[in-house]
């Protein structure tokens, strides 16, 4: 059964806001006492709105070293790098993020003797368009593993980590995992983009309703990273900071749990973004893909 909105709601997600509103809190606010239907369907449209963030000139320079393929995927053209020689590994961006965020990771891995394949996903980076969903950036994953083969490694970041493991979910091939920041599953997704916006109960439920006649009234249950790795017979790496502000670190606890013989990496005052570029971080996942490389 579909998660209420009392339950999407629960603690600790529930607590009142003490500090002062956002400007984008103000004005939905404002629009949902006006008309709940328009801030409902507002709410839909900002749930599938990207940006494209741009890259620091350390990034650029990364990106420029790359072999550059633009591809199209479905009605998007999506920019693919690749890197080196050797063993494959497909790397895969947060939402509102872009390949050049994985440079350092990048650049480590090829001294490693890895080739490299990133991408900025639909809506993201130097790709198309202005929104994009799970379903879409699986696809582009899905393919880039296909291509790869079946020894190829996979290094997903928050949003990505969903994204990947639900591409390996739905018959992708992959020969490891390693998930950094990940969130263990939409219903996390829905809280965090709640509390952005400040929707109260009426505007979740319209949210909810266009969302499942998108994805399934079972997304809530179906859409989890738990539910994709209980049975998985493939090894992997969490890493995730005890001080993330934006995906709890319980969430990499829960995959953790979930994913028999899986290792659980717990860093401190990294936060979400600058554990992409920790060498201890990026030591750690090149440790790990060679020893599942043996």
């Amino acid at each position: 059964m579909p998660l209420s909105t009392t339950q999407i709601l629960s603690a600790p997600y529930k607590r009142k806001i003490k500090h002062k509103r956002t400007p984008i809190q103000i004005a939905f606010s404002a629009l949902t006492r006006v008309s709940p239907f328009l801030a409902g369907r507002l709410a839909t449209s900002l749930w599938y709105r990207t940006q494209h963030r741009r890259v620091t000139v350390e990034e650029q320079r990364v990106l420029e070293q790359a072999t550059t393929e633009v591809r199209k995927f479905a009605n998007k053209s999506v920019c693919i790098y690749r890197w080196g020689e050797g063993a494959p590994v497909v790397l895969a961006h947060g939402w509102n993020g872009n390949a050049g965020q994985m440079a350092f990771l990048v650049e480590a891995l090829v001294r490693q003797g890895f080739q490299v394949t990133a991408f900025d996903a639909p809506g993201h980076g130097h790709s198309s368009g202005s929104s994009t969903d799970i379903l879409e950036i699986s696809d582009v994953i899905s393919q880039l593993l296909h291509e790869s083969g079946e020894d190829t490694a996979v290094i997903a970041h928050s949003f990505g980590s969903m994204c990947a493991l639900h591409a390996i979910a739905n018959g992708a091939c992959a020969s490891s995992v390693v998930c950094i920041s990940p969130p263990k599953d939409v219903t996390t997704l829905l809280q965090q983009f709640i509390k952005i916006l400040g929707m109260n109960p009426a505007v979740v439920n319209q949210l909810k309703r266009r969302l499942e006649q998108r994805f399934g009234e079972e997304m809530w249950h179906r859409l989890s990273i738990p539910e994709w790795v209980r049975a998985a017979d493939i090894p992997g790496l969490i890493i995730h900071d005890s001080r993330d502000r934006y995906i709890p670190v319980s969430n990499g606890r829960a995959v953790h749990a979930a994913w028999t013989g899986s290792e659980l990496q717990i860093t401190r005052g990294l936060g979400h973004m600058r554990i992409l570029q920790n060498a201890e971080v990026i030591t750690s996942i090149g440790r790990f893909l060679l020893k599942s490389s043996q």
